[in-house]
């Protein structure tokens, strides 16, 4: 990003605008994985902490460069600025202590799992303060601010108290972080700041380690460079009752009766029955691979809802499974959900090659709802 001492027209703040919505945009992501289930897993939720830290890290140079270097400029140029200014400033001021909030609980978040809350009403308590703020400074001071200053000397404050002060990594996470999902001519703003050398190196080879911690924090197919699909859904009515599938589904050692890749299970430790924490080994069958997996229930709220976690081991891959029986006028309703929680990159490939059946495991999952159903509905009416 250089300073064109030609560039004498006035300054194009649209720069502004597009870094504001890189806010928004992560802003609004980090509530939806916070509030929607599945919540963030255990290397989710540390991605997930760090992003929000470097956040404010980034939000509080944003400020300072304008406090410091942006709005001192305009102030004495434009007197007919100055409330406005002081409404900024202002504004900078009542920011900073839901901003430390925020940082707080991101940090004992990335600790423990049981801060989330803590994380989403420190992200409401912040938003609800900033936004109003961006959309004032993008409506209403920036035209100021483009009638003010010329462009050369926009962009000579870019260069000198946004840009060196980074170094080459902080530089390319930055730009990446802004050019995430730009398109069209708001792109070429962004990208055309950057001479050609280092811009091929951003966008051609720093895109990778960008992506990467992308899909750390949230999870999502647009940063996947897994084969693996991340999560899945099915579903299946029934006529038999929510305690009726429960006996089936809560006895671990049966899964084998309606699973058509699980083909027994035992349990460990002494466990004779599901209950939070009880761990159980699975043993797993898709054409001529064979595998086991042990498992920790983590969910259970009988007869509504029973959920594990399966552990990989050397493999270092971990899956969550979720089932919920909800009622209805002719039975229950069996909602079976999976998401991937982790899966090395070299192991995603041997089980892309391995076991085909699981490219598309939907029609097979689905008929494993079906036989569960079966089941129950044999078992004979029962009370629940």
């Amino acid at each position: 990003m250089t300073a064109d001492t030609g560039l004498a027209g006035p300054a194009d703040t649209r720069v502004m605008r597009i870094v504001h919505s890189a806010l928004r945009r992560d802003f609004e992501r980090a509530r939806r994985a916070l509030t929607e289930w599945p919540y963030p897993f255990d290397e989710q939720r540390r991605a997930l902490a760090g992003h929000l830290l470097w956040m404010m890290d980034f939000l509080h140079h944003h400020h300072e460069s304008e406090d410091e270097h942006l709005y001192p400029l305009v102030r004495a140029r434009n007197s007919s600025a100055w409330t406005l200014l002081d409404t900024m400033n202002a504004d900078h001021r009542s920011i900073a202590p839901a901003m430390d909030d925020l940082g707080a609980a991101a940090r004992t978040y990335r600790d423990s799992a049981e801060h989330r809350p803590d994380v989403v009403d420190a992200l409401d308590g912040l938003t609800g303060v900033l936004l109003p703020h961006l959309a004032r400074e993008e409506a209403e001071m920036m035209p100021i601010v483009s009638q003010t200053l010329t462009d050369a000397e926009w962009r000579h404050w870019d260069l000198e108290y946004n840009v060196k002060p980074l170094g080459p990594i902080d530089l390319s996470d930055q730009g990446l972080f802004i050019l995430d999902g730009l398109r069209g001519r708001d792109r070429t703003a962004i990208t055309e700041l950057v001479p050609a050398v280092p811009r091929w190196i951003i966008l051609h080879l720093m895109i990778h380690r960008y992506r990467h911690g992308a899909f750390q924090r949230w999870r999502t197919s647009e940063f996947s460079s897994l084969k693996t699909t991340l999560v899945g859904r099915q579903e299946f009515a029934t006529s038999a009752s929510p305690q009726q599938i429960w006996e089936i589904l809560a006895d671990v050692t049966r899964v084998g009766e309606w699973s058509h890749e699980c083909r027994s299970a035992r349990w460990l430790d002494g466990a004779t029955a599901a209950a939070p924490g009880a761990r159980f080994v699975g043993n797993s069958r898709s054409g001529v691979m064979r595998w086991s997996r042990t498992c920790t229930i983590t969910v259970l709220d009988a007869p509504r809802e029973l959920g594990w976690v399966t552990h990989g081991g050397v493999c270092g891959d971990n899956t969550e499974w979720r089932y919920t029986l909800e009622p209805s006028e002719g039975g229950t309703r069996i909602v079976q959900t999976y998401r991937v929680l982790s899966m090395p990159m070299w192991f995603d490939r041997i089980v892309w090659v391995a076991t085909p059946a699981h490219h598309d495991r939907r029609s097979a999952l689905h008929s494993d709802l079906a036989r569960l159903a079966g089941i129950a509905e044999r078992s004979g009416p029962r009370e629940g």
